[in-house]
């Protein structure tokens, strides 16, 4: 199968010119999309053979630029990846050969940090009961994922997916702009049915930082709960509720402690402004669904443990009490 590789680049400098050079050779071709603050790494982009630069009229964001990417593309396979990232010899590749297995639908690469690569940026991404997700494995050593196997959702700084099947799955959710996109579209996924795996012969370096986006903590609170109220079953939404009402509550307040108690407000906005939106994605995800809740459990976690973030006292006494409930829920479903 061909392969296109789909660049969203918004400000990138020398990370997009270090990135392109990682995938001469590696892709039937590149397309960047130059979402704005382009600087000389994106006229020099557009100078390099095999890459194609597309510019719409303004930001689009990540899901959104993915997706026109994507729609520019022309290959029967599609990775995406970061500009921060450098791709190792045939990783590419490997990733392309192993959706050549119908039941996989998303691969994503093992990635790695850049500055300590011998430890893993993402084991693929971790998702809560609540919504909340972050990259599994962070910090561990590379080595503690040998060999391929099931993720709950992708990292979308470095997955692939064929072509056919990002369009059967209505590509990434452009409502969301940014953050936990990879999260929802692997999600969606697995609903339809697919394997969703990660794959260490395909290892990929990523320049990660954590708090880069200073609007970073309203994305994933406000995408966190489109991400529930879509692709949860009504059955699933009612059982958790308890504990879906107190993690607002909980959430409220390290807000108010950390001084983002605006941004959990205004994404409480957004959600009611956009109430046929939302309404409209849960019915396009729940037409998705060839899986039962049951089976899906299997995939989420009750114990709240990014590795690149510290987990305060009050989150650490909870997890117990969520893992209980989380049991009983599971029987229920």
């Amino acid at each position: 199968m061909t392969v296109s590789a789909v660049i969203v680049a918004y400000g990138s400098g020398p990370a997009l010119t270090r990135c392109l050079e990682s995938l001469a050779g590696e892709a039937d071709e590149v397309v960047v999309v130059d979402n704005g603050g382009g600087g000389p790494e994106i006229e020099e982009a557009r100078g390099q053979e095999g890459v194609r630069v597309v510019s719409p009229a303004e930001n689009l964001g990540f899901a959104a630029g993915a997706n026109l990417g994507a729609r520019e593309s022309r290959g029967d396979v599609i990775v995406f990846l970061n500009p921060d990232t450098v791709a190792v010899s045939g990783a590419l590749r490997q990733l392309e050969q192993r959706l050549e297995e119908p039941t996989i639908g998303i691969a994503m690469a093992r990635l790695r940090l850049l500055d300590q690569p011998e430890l893993l940026n993402s084991a693929g991404t971790e998702v809560h009961v609540t919504g909340i997700g972050w990259a599994g494995g962070y910090g561990r050593p590379a080595e503690s994922v040998p060999e391929l196997r099931e993720v709950a959702a992708p990292s979308g700084a470095a997955m692939a997916i064929r072509a056919e099947t990002f369009r059967k799955l209505g590509g990434f959710a452009d409502e969301l702009f940014m953050y936990l996109e990879d999260l929802e579209l692997g999600w969606r996924a697995r609903l339809a049915g697919y394997r969703v795996v990660i794959d260490p012969a395909a290892d990929v370096l990523h320049e990660y930082e954590y708090g880069r986006n200073p609007r970073k903590s309203y994305f994933l609170e406000r995408n966190r709960l489109v991400f529930v109220l879509t692709a949860y079953s009504a059955r699933q939404l009612v059982l958790l509720l308890p504990v879906l009402l107190a993690t607002e509550l909980g959430m409220v307040g390290r807000a108010a402690k950390e001084g983002w108690l605006r941004d959990k407000v205004a994404g409480w906005g957004w959600l009611l402004r956009h109430g046929s939106l939302v309404a409209r994605r849960r019915r396009q995800t729940q037409a998705l669904r060839r899986v039962r809740d049951r089976e899906l459990a299997g995939h989420v976690t009750a114990t709240f443990s990014p590795g690149m973030l510290p987990v305060p006292g009050a989150l650490r006494a909870a997890n117990p009490v969520v893992r209980g409930y989380w049991s009983l829920v599971r029987r229920a479903l």
